[in-house]
């Protein structure tokens, strides 16, 4: 699988996964809130009912009083049946008791000490089923008339207790049993439902483990509120388990992460898709851009093979001017040996085999500066790097001799080639030596000279062109070889340039450096041409 590959399926699966993790935190609060909001209606549905339950208690210990306040036998029996009346139609009464905090038995008698006060009941409903209240004589007897207080009973009870109007010294006690305050049916199977009071738990009702399903992903919701009772101030709580299978549905999930593997994979291939089309664009572009670079490089190769051949030409006239000099001068003699009366035929022969040897050389020179000219499609072949070197030292030879530079070659013994096209390097070959040239005319270097070693190193070749001129300035270096720098005062910046592409485009490489003993030295660097095996 490839790197590009690799990192677009990463990058599906880093998708699919964010999808599917906000999906399970958006469904997480989702179900979150709707169960907070059930437990608050649910809360203050409970609230309200125990709340009305607390009142009805509130107006029975109102009327029940009043009756009390008259203790003649017939009034004792109507309030009797009022009491039994109650306690039969609302079960959560426990019981009912009239009681007298008077602390005389009877006429004459003395009072009891203190801590054994006495609690006379006057009526009990049902007889019998009351607490034992003697502990609780005090705290009612200090409780200010007409006004209800709630105590703390035994097994989930409370206990209500009203004072009667003065002078009555009797006291109406209720105990509501508060796990009844609530029906079967209104109490939350899913919930752990507390009634306190006073700090004191009156019912502790765990939530049904059938309910809960699994286990719990977050912390439970809590309800907390206090009954609108100013007498039975009873604290309600109820506390919610967060089970996992209620926060995050495994069906649903399963359903969204199979649909954003599909939509993550769709959108992964369309991806794909558009970075291969960005590709082949972008390798079309490219690939315009190099043909357009090496048209536009052919084109400054062969201006500047032009230029070249400007500054050579007053030595190539001056080279043929030699042949033909030499053609005029023995064609004159063979005229001469022809009129004369007896014709020296062998005479004449060596004239003309003169001229056809000269005629020859000058068609060479004419030949040499044709192809040097040339803009023919550059083709590498396998070519004699020592026979290239010769040719240039040729064509430049009449320059660099009418300007007073010696040009020294130390080529190799050994047949040296390389895959290069022959013009190229020539033109490669001529910049450096015309460099080398005017820098050392322009240091005027007393006995100027070019040094020109070619010489095999393993499997690469190694031209070397060296002068002893000034050298190169330690700031140029940097910079050398980038089109449009120089360092000549009417040079355009794109010999060195031209000759570093050139040397590129056949696998090579060019070096600049200063020589320990002075002056420039420029190494190009060539891969040898492989040996064919025979087909």
């Amino acid at each position: 699988m490839s790197n590009g590959l690799l990192k677009a399926w990463l990058i599906g699966i880093a998708l699919w996964l964010a999808a599917v993790v906000a999906f399970a935190v958006y469904s997480v609060e989702t179900s979150r809130q709707r169960l907070g909001d059930e437990l608050a209606t649910v809360g203050r549905t409970l609230h309200r009912l125990i709340s009305q339950r607390a009142a009805q208690h509130d107006a029975h210990m109102t009327s029940l009083i009043a009756l009390a306040d008259d203790t003649e036998p017939a009034r004792l029996d109507a309030t009797r049946q009022v009491m039994e009346s109650v306690a039969r139609f609302y079960p959560r009464i426990a019981w009912l008791a009239l009681v007298s905090l008077d602390d005389k038995a009877g006429q004459g008698a003395t009072a009891a000490p203190p801590g054994n006060h006495a609690v006379r009941t006057m009526i009990e409903v049902p007889a019998g089923g009351g607490d034992d209240l003697a502990p609780l004589r005090d705290a009612i007897e200090g409780q200010q008339r007409g006004k209800v207080e709630a105590y703390v009973g035994r097994n989930g009870r409370y206990l209500l207790a009203k004072r009667a109007q003065a002078p009555s010294d009797a006291a109406l006690v209720i105990a509501i049993d508060a796990r009844h305050l609530l029906e079967p049916e209104e109490q939350p199977r899913w919930a752990h439902l507390t009634l306190t009071l006073d700090a004191q738990t009156l019912v502790d009702l765990p939530a049904d483990e059938t309910a809960g399903g699994a286990p719990p992903l977050l912390a439970p919701l809590r309800f907390l509120s206090t009954i609108d009772s100013a007498s039975q101030k009873i604290s309600l709580s109820l506390e919610r388990a967060m089970p996992t299978d209620q926060l995050l549905p495994v069906r649903p999930l399963i359903g969204f992460a199979a649909m954003a593997g599909l939509a993550s994979f769709a959108l992964m291939f369309a991806l794909r898709q558009r970075a291969a089309v960005q590709k082949s664009q972008r390798s079309t572009e490219e690939a315009e851009a190099r043909a357009l670079l090496q048209e536009r490089q052919a084109l400054l190769a062969h201006a500047s093979r032009v230029n070249a051949m400007g500054e050579l030409a007053s030595g190539i006239a001056h080279e043929l001017t030699q042949p033909l000099t030499a053609m005029l001068s023995r064609s004159q003699a063979a005229v001469r040996l022809a009129g004369a009366d007896t014709p020296d035929i062998g005479l004449i022969r060596e004239a003309l085999e003169v001229n056809v040897r000269e005629a020859k050389r000058a068609g060479e020179m004419l030949k040499r500066m044709r192809d040097y000219a040339s803009n023919r499609a550059p083709v590498p072949v396998p070519s004699a790097i020592n026979d290239i070197v010769a040719e240039i030292a040729a064509l430049t030879g009449a320059d660099l001799q009418r300007r007073g530079i010696e040009l020294k070659l130390d080529m190799a013994s050994e047949t040296l080639k390389a895959d290069v096209d022959a013009i190229e390097m020539e033109q490669v070959l001529h910049n450096l030596i015309r460099n080398a040239a005017d820098a050392l005319e322009s240091a005027e270097t007393a006995r100027p000279q070019i040094a020109i070693e070619t010489r095999a190193d393993g499997q690469e070749i190694r031209i070397v062109v060296r002068d002893n001129g000034p050298g190169i300035a330690a700031q140029a270096f940097p910079k050398l070889f980038q089109p449009f720098f120089t360092t000549k005062a009417d040079g355009m910046g794109l010999g060195l340039s031209l000759c570093a592409t050139l040397i590129e485009r056949v696998d090579g490489r060019i070096e600049a450096e200063n020589a320990p003993d002075g002056g420039a030295c420029f190494t190009i660097t060539l891969p040898r041409t492989r040996k064919r095996e025979p087909s």
